[in-house]
C-alpha cells in the first residue's frame, strides 16, 4: 500500500503519517524554502534531531509499529510524505 500527505509542522514534535504495523519506507520532503525540519523520536527537538535542511528530502526505513516524529525551526512549516508499505 502507498499513502502520502503533507502536514504543518511548528515547533512541538509531532508524528508524521502515524503507525504502521508493516515494515515501510517513509519519504520525507521538507517543503520550507528558508526553515529546517528536525527528525526523530517523540522527544525531537531542534537541537538533538537529524536535520532536514531546506527542499531537501529522506528516505526513511521503518520497521513495524516504529513512527518517526517532526519539529521545525519555525511555525507554519509544511511538509510532505510518501510512505510505501511492504507485504
Amino acid at each position: 500500500m502507498i499513502t502520502n500527505g503533507r502536514q504543518t509542522i511548528g515547533t512541538a514534535a509531532v508524528m508524521i503519517d502515524g503507525r504502521t504495523t508493516q515494515h515501510s519506507t517513509l519519504y520525507i520532503h521538507n517543503d520550507d524554502t528558508t526553515k529546517d525540519l528536525f527528525i526523530g523520536s517523540e522527544n525531537v527537538t531542534a537541537a538533538n534531531g537529524f536535520k532536514l535542511a531546506k527542499l531537501e528530502s529522506k528516505e526513511f526505513y521503518l520497521p513495524p509499529l516504529n513512527d518517526l516524529y517532526v519539529v521545525s525551526s519555525g511555525n507554519a512549516h509544511n511538509v510532505s510524505w510518501i510512505r510505501v508499505e511492504q507485504d
